[in-house]
């Protein structure tokens, strides 16, 4: 795993590398690692995953690093970790731009989403009128409340071909999930991951006319979560009436 002053040294470099990026030849597979040279040493300038996870980022680390991703013709669908990086929510407004070519976005761990965060990446993403690719949007252990849901929300509009949204280890509770309800059962999302949300039995009530209704829906877990027996007898109910659910994860519940 790289070190911290890796990471940075990576972020402060790719910038200078994308003028040279844009001369090189675009034939080449999207899960291959792409190399630059920079003077005598060679730098994977936007590897296909670029994990830059437990790591202490500025402000302007995260700017050069947007501005990287957003200049750079050389990234597709790249995987961005920044895992436990302590990033606020003057960070996700500053990253906001570079997601264009993100298809997955994972920041577990982050408190700053709580404080402001979600609503400064979805407003940032919205000014800059990025065509976002984003598929996969993790935020959970990130300590969201269901007074965070309408944030919730609010960014997962701004990513229209999200297919895959992971909370767990918040604490949406049903309130939570009653707003987000809304929104995923009109969406295309695929995947759902709520596992130790403090989510009771009005919220597997909830969730059964979710899985019966969501065309879309494959895969649900709600593991870890109170539902009890009445909440986890709604959610079998609605199985039954699902074309699309494949996998149920109720273990420990």
């Amino acid at each position: 795993q790289r070190s911290q002053l890796e990471k940075r040294a990576w972020i402060k470099l790719a910038l200078s590398c994308t003028a040279e990026a844009a001369q090189q030849p675009a034939n080449h597979s999207s899960s291959e690692t792409r190399h630059f040279n920079v003077g005598k040493a060679m730098l994977a300038v936007i590897p296909a995953t670029l994990d830059l996870s437990h790591s202490r980022q500025t402000v302007s680390d995260i700017q050069t690093l947007s501005a990287a991703l957003e200049h750079s013709p050389h990234v597709y669908y790249l995987n961005l970790q920044l895992i436990e990086c302590a990033l606020e929510a003057r960070h996700f407004q500053a990253l906001g731009a570079g997601l264009g070519h993100v298809k997955e976005l994972h920041l577990f761990g982050n408190v700053g989403l709580q404080e402001g965060g979600l609503s400064s990446l979805a407003s940032a993403v919205k000014s800059c009128g990025v065509g976002s690719q984003l598929e996969t949007l993790s935020i959970g252990w990130c300590g969201l409340t269901e007074h965070d849901s309408s944030s919730i929300v609010q960014v997962t509009h701004v990513f229209p071909k999200l297919r895959r949204l992971r909370l767990g280890r918040n604490t949406v509770r049903t309130r939570g999930v009653v707003q987000l309800s809304g929104y995923l059962i009109s969406s295309i999302i695929e995947e759902i991951y709520l596992e130790d949300n403090n989510l009771d039995c009005e919220a597997g009530s909830i969730l059964g006319k979710l899985i019966c209704n969501q065309p879309n829906l494959k895969k649900l877990d709600v593991r870890g979560n109170p539902l009890l027996n009445s909440g986890v007898a709604d959610m079998l109910e609605g199985v039954k009436h699902s074309d699309s659910l494949e996998k149920l994860f109720l273990n420990n519940t």
